[in-house]
Order: C-alpha cells, then structure tokens, then sequence
C-alpha cells in the first residue's frame, strides 16, 4: 500500500491537483449555497435552484476530474475520445448533480443522506468513464480499488446530506465534497496502471495546451456560476425588499391578517390582529394549530368553554367552505369585529376589521332615520311602517292625530326655543300617559299615537290627553298653557295607512271647528261633507266674479220716535245649482280660506252705493269679521268704499264681534280708533257671548253695543237673561254708549224692551231682510202691530 501510495504521487503534477483542489473546493461551496437556497425557496421557484445544483455539482466533479487527469503522468503521451468524455460530463450532471439536486427536497435527513450516497457513487461512475475516455495507452483498473473509491465518495457525501437541513455550514460540508471527490479520484488512481509512449517535448507542449484548455474551460464555468449567483443574490437583494415592503405594509394594514393551512396551522398573521383580539404578541406563534389559536383568543376575552367550542366549529366550517364567508363578531366590551374568510389553494385566509365605530354610526344614523331629534319621537317615516305593519298584523288599533292649540303664539310671543321646549314636554307628558302605545312627531306641532282597541279605549285615552296638555307646563322661569285637538280614526273605519291616517286628519279639522281642545273620532260622512266643503270652496273663490252675491237689508228701528234710523247689510250667495246658501255656511269659509277680505270689500262698496241714496237720517251697518280687521288693507277698503259712493263717514256703521277682538286685541282696536277718527260708527255685535269682557266696554271706542238674540227670545221667561239685557242697557246708558236688542220676534218682545230702555231693536217683527228699501216705504212693526 506504501509503495503504490509513492508511485501515485509520483505519477502526479502538483499544480494541476492543487488547481483541481481548488476548483473542486469552489464548486463544492457553490452547491452547498445552491442546496440551500433550494431548500429554503417556495415550490414555484425551487426548480431553478435545483437545476443549477445539478449542473454546477456535475460540472465541478466533471472539471476537478480532468484537471486532475492533465497532471497525471505527463512522461507519457495521453489523448482522450471525445465521445467518452463527454459522456463522462453527461455522467456527472445525471449521476452526480441530479440526485445531489434531488436532496434538497425530502424532509427526513435519512432520505437526504441516501441521494447523498447515490451522488457519491455518482462520482465514482464518473471517474471510471472519464479514465476509459484515455486514448494512445492501455491501462489497468483494480476492480476492488474503484469499489473502495465508490464507496469512499458515497460515504462522504451521504454524510454531507446528513447534516441538519437549512442550516449551511460550508466549514464542515464543502470539506467533505472535496473530500469525496478527490477521494473517490485519487483512490481509484490508486488502483490504476497506465502505460504509453513516452512524451517528448512536442507532446508535452501539447500536454500543456490540453491543461490550459481545461483549465479556461473550468474557469469560464466557475466563473460563470459566481455571476448567476451574483445576479441572483441580487434578484434576491431587490425580492428581500419587497417583502420588507410587504410585511411593513402586513404589519401596518389597517385590518388583522390570518392564513391558516389545510391542515388547521397558522402559517401567517399581523400584529394588527393580535390587538383586535387582544392577544399578547407571545401568546401568537407561526406554526401554532388552530385549535390552540381559538383557545387563546377566548381565554383573552373571558370566553367559557363552550364558547370556545362554539367558534372553533364555525373556523373549521369556514375552512371546509368553497365560498367566501362573512360573519361579525360581538365581544363582551361592545366590540364588533368583522371577519372575511377567504378559501386559497391551500387553506383560508381571514381578513378581521373593526367595524365598532361604522356599526354605532350606522345605528344612529338609522335613529334619527327613523326619529325625531328634537322630542327622541318616532318620526313620519316610522309611523308610515308602523301603520303599515298594523294594518298587516289584523289586530284592532286606532290613530290619534294630535294639534296643539294655541302652539304658535307661544313660538311668536316667547321665541322658536320656549316653543321646542314646550314640544318636548308635550312629548314626555304622552310617554307617561301612554301605556304600550306608538307615539310619533308628524311634524311641526302635530303629533300622532297608534294606540292597541277600539274607538272607545281611543276616545278615552284621547280625553286624558286633552287634559294633560292643558295643565300648565313649566319652562325654566315661565309657565306656559296650550291646548290640544285630537282627531280619532280607527282600523275599522279605514281601507289601509293613508285612508287612516286621512280620516284621523278629517277628524282634526272637525275638532278645531267646534272650538279646539276636544277629540272628535272619525264619522261616515265626514269625507263626504268635506269633498262638498271642498266643492263649496271651488264655488265660492268664483263667486264674486260671477256675480253671485247680492245684498239684503234688515231695518232697525229707534225706540226714542218709532223711526227706521239704520239698515243691517246682510250679504245672499245664490248659487247656480246649490241655490240660496246661507250665510253661517259659506262666511266661515271665506274667512278660512282668505275670500273673506275681497267679498268684504264688495259688501263695502255695494253697501255705501246704495246708503247714498237713502235718507240722510238714515246710516248702513256693515259687519266685518276678524280676518278683515287683521288685514292691513281694511282702511284703505273702507275710505275707497265712501269716497267712490260719496256716503259721508257718519252714515257707516262697522260692526264687529268679541272674538276678533280676542284674537288680536292691540290691532283691532288700534284699527277701530282709526275709523272712528274718520268718523265712522263703531258697534259690538253678539255683545253677552263668547269672550265678554268688560274691559272691552272701557277700551274700545263704540258707538254701540247690539244685544244677541239668545238673551232677547228667553227674556220673557228666563230672569237671568232679563238681568242681562237690563245690566247692558244700564252700562250703555251710564257709558252714553247707545244699545240695540236684537232677535225681536213679536210685540210682548218689543214692549219688554221699551220697558227697560232699550235705544233701538231689530228682529222679524220689526222688519224682515229685503232688497234695498224705497224711501217713504213704512216699516213692517207698524202693520204688525
């Protein structure tokens, strides 16, 4: 063995195996880096790892081979067939690189290590064919020698293989692939004979040539390895960038991030999810189960076991989904997270946002969809879907539609602020009062309850109402009183919502008529009455330009001498198909819907017309309602009146009732004091209903005060009506106020009233409404009686 060790080393140039060393050492680094990367790459660019490990483990053994082979026995003359070697390259890419290739795949080291055997005995069929492609010399080959060779390379490079995985330790790996490569040569050398012509020194030039060649060729492999390893570091350099952009922007995105595998294995997070679960960073680990995640994240926030369980199940029915699967979560502490499960090739990926903050907004956004902001009432809208819902359940109900009387003079006299107040305590009063009921702001100050019965449960509830709101109510350092109407309309009454809640506001509209602050429930017919109301409405605006009033007078008779001193006005509608409609029908109406002002002013202007020609003793009443005396034209209809009829002023009587004087107090009688400075008459009709007031009797400039005919009829039987005319008649004699008893029927009437002092009368006995009067003609009281 000593022997054949001397002759191998005397058969052998030092520099060409000091270069075959060094670039067996070279390639032998390059696929250790080269196993790595493939190791530690993704599936998709793992292929490329293992192409280059294959091509550069083969084409380092291939080289270190040959470049051994040019300082082998260089005193003789050795060739080599192309084809052979060649082959030997082929050999040492497919025997040698592929299966070296081929480790970085498998798991288990033992796997590893046994295609690190397989590359080592790689090598070994390498070198025996590279040692047959020697041409021009015959040589010996010790079959046992090459089985020790092979089997020094398999050893040696299955132990390379054995190594932990992904942990590149060239200090140890690339010795031993030097070592079984040069190993495997120089043993089977070792078991070697060659014999050959003698070199001369043309062939040993050619000797040298050969090792230049292969030595350029061996360098423009090498080096053309370190280039794609430099520009693959360099891919790589910019690839590393980008995922220290990408896990910058993981770990800062606004929303938690899951993958977890097919198998139930957390392979990715961020530490945004960590804080929406409020899971501790130590608590979170890459690899950790599911399972153990699920636990974790409950054991965070309170969960009990079988809540735990709970939503372990709904992960692992996410998992086993083909779809998209969207849920939101409820924590204790009123969070609301939102989580997206998303399936991938390989398992699911979870997408958590907290939505806490859009849920809450949301939720008051649909509020104040749906309420009131001022009085925290349902709004219009939600009444319209409560109504709705009612009228589908079957159930009997009724609506109660609410007006509050009164509601905006407090707004005028005390500001918009008192008067949202006064809503808001309305509100809170119908709360308490309002037992299960569905209470509603319709709008300004109206306000709707659906409450569970019939009419008379509605009708009962709604007279507790009336009576609530009209208790004082207490604001800051005012107190403020209002009243309310109610319109009542049932489920019976009605064919669905808006047949309700039209039937209600029929019903409202009747209540105000009959004075306010009452409840009236809806009656059939009060549709019908208020569409001929409607067409009464459309008859009456086109009235008077159709020439459809006409006037009618009523005498008045002086007690002092029996004289006619005055002719009521009284105004006739007579219509083309309706014929005559009476006055107390078509004069409220007028004064609703503003007819009132313009017929006015032609009962004016037709009334001083015809008092022009009457005799000079002789002067025309004429009533004006309130809507007139609140109109800022009324003086200008009254002067225009008498100076295009050319009746002097003292001749035109202006009668008004109580109420208008009650509605608007200052400007009526700062109107009145106007007229009077004109000189015309003012009197107060219907005096001793409504709103009587003494204070009236010592403000108001009068010049007269008519006595209604309530009191008039019953006086001869009632003695309280008698002490009224007789207290009238007294104040207006001890004022110099003149008096007038209205409603004077027959003659025990008329003598009754001569009795207490009466200044005038007027009334059926004394003179019937007729077309204007003739002069000379004689009063009817005087053929009566």
């Amino acid at each position: 063995m000593a022997l054949t060790l001397v002759t191998l080393l005397g058969s052998q140039a030092i520099s060409f195996v000091l270069a075959a060393a060094t670039i067996c050492a070279l390639s032998a680094w390059l696929t250790v880096h080269f196993l790595y990367k493939a190791e530690c790459s993704v599936a998709g660019r793992r292929g490329r790892w293992l192409a280059g490990t294959a091509i550069v483990a083969g084409v380092g053994v291939w080289t270190t081979h040959f470049m051994a082979m040019l300082g082998y026995r260089t005193d003789i003359v050795l060739g080599y067939d192309l084809v052979t070697t060649l082959l030997s390259g082929l050999i040492a890419i497919l025997a040698v690189g592929t299966p070296l290739g081929l480790s970085a795949l498998p798991a288990a080291r033992s796997a590893r290590a046994l295609l690190g055997g397989v590359a080592g005995l790689g090598i070994g069929a390498m070198h025996i064919t590279g040692m047959l492609s020697l041409d021009g010399c015959t040589q010996t080959q010790s079959l046992a020698t090459n089985g020790l060779a092979c089997a020094v390379g398999a050893t040696l490079m299955a132990l390379t293989r054995a190594l932990p995985a992904r942990k590149p330790s060239y200090a140890v790996a690339c010795p031993l692939i030097v070592a079984a490569v040069c190993g495997t040569h120089f043993t089977s050398l070792a078991g070697t004979v060659v014999e050959g012509r003698l070199a001369s020194d043309a062939s040993s030039n050619i000797q040298m040539a050969l090792s230049v060649l292969t030595a350029a060729g061996a360098a423009v492999l090498i080096i053309g390895a370190f280039i794609a390893l430099a520009a693959t570091r360099r891919f790589e350099a910019q690839e590393a960038t980008h995922l220290t952009v990408l896990a910058t922007a993981l770990q800062n995105m606004s929303n938690g991030l899951l993958k977890i595998s097919s198998d139930q294995v957390i392979e990715l997070y961020n530490q945004r999810l960590c804080r929406m679960l409020r899971l501790e960073p130590e608590t979170m680990t890459v690899g950790m189960s599911l399972e153990r995640f699920v636990t974790e994240m409950g054991a965070a926030n309170g969960w009990d076991a079988e809540r735990v369980a709970r939503s372990l199940d709904t992960h692992r029915l996410w998992l086993r989904s083909d779809r998209e699967s969207r849920a939101e979560h409820h924590f204790d502490d009123g969070r609301i997270l939102s989580v997206s499960c998303q399936p991938v090739r390989d398992g699911a990926i979870l997408t958590v946002d907290d939505v806490t903050w859009d849920r809450l907004a949301e939720k008051e956004i649909s509020h104040l969809a749906y309420h009131d902001p001022l009085t925290g009432l349902a709004n219009r809208r939600a009444l319209s879907e409560r109504m709705l819902a009612s009228h589908a359940d079957g159930a009997p109900f009724a609506l109660l539609l609410i007006d509050l009387d009164r509601f905006k003079s407090v707004n005028d006299t005390f500001g918009h602020a008192v008067g949202d107040k006064l809503l808001i305590a309305v509100a809170d009063r119908l709360r308490h009062l309002l037992d299960g009921g569905f209470i509603a702001r319709h709008g300004g100050d109206e306000l709707a309850l659906l409450v569970a019965g019939g009419v008379s449960e509605a009708e009962a509830l709604a007279d507790r109402i009336v009576q609530a709101v009209e208790r004082p109510h207490t604001l800051d350092s005012m107190t403020v009183v209002v009243g309310c109407s109610i319109g009542i309309c049932s489920r019976r009454d009605s064919t669905g919502p808006d047949d309700l809640m039209q039937r209600a506001d029929i019903a409202l509209d009747e209540a105000k008529r009959r004075g306010r602050g009452r409840a009236i429930s809806y009656q059939p017919g009060m549709i019908e009455a208020l569409a001929e109301r409607g067409q009464l409405d459309n008859a009456l605006r086109s009235a008077l330009a159709q020439g459809q009033f006409h006037l009618l007078y009523q005498p008045i008779l002086s007690l002092a001498d029996d004289s006619i001193v005055a002719f009521e006005a009284l105004i006739r509608w007579t219509h083309p198909t309706r014929g005559l409609v009476s006055p107390a029908e078509f004069i409220p109406l007028a004064e609703e819907n503003g007819c009132i002002v313009p017929i006015g002013q032609w009962v004016l202007e037709q009334a001083c017309r015809e008092a022009a020609g009457w005799p000079a003793d002789q002067h025309v009443a004429v009533n004006v309602s309130a809507v007139q005396l609140r109109s800022p034209h009324i003086l200008a209809h009254v002067t225009g009146a008498l100076a295009r009829s050319g009746l002097p002023p003292h001749r035109l009587e202006i009668e008004l009732t109580e109420t208008a004087l009650v509605e608007d107090g200052r400007q009526v009688a700062h109107t009145l004091a106007a007229l009077r400075t004109f000189g015309i008459r003012i009197a107060m009709d219907d005096f001793g209903t409504g709103y009587s007031s003494l204070a009236h009797l010592r403000d108001l400039p009068l010049d007269r005060i008519k006595i209604d005919r309530s009191f008039v009829a019953s006086a001869l039987e009632d003695k309280h009506s008698l002490a009224v005319i007789r207290a009238v008649a007294q104040m207006g004699r001890d004022m110099n106020v003149l008096t007038l008893a209205e409603g004077v029927e027959n003659s025990d009437q008329l003598a009754l009233l001569r009795t207490i002092g009466c200044d005038a009368v007027q009334g059926y006995f004394i003179g019937r409404p007729a077309p204007p009067p003739r002069s000379g003609a004689e009063p009817a009281w005087v053929h009566a009686a």
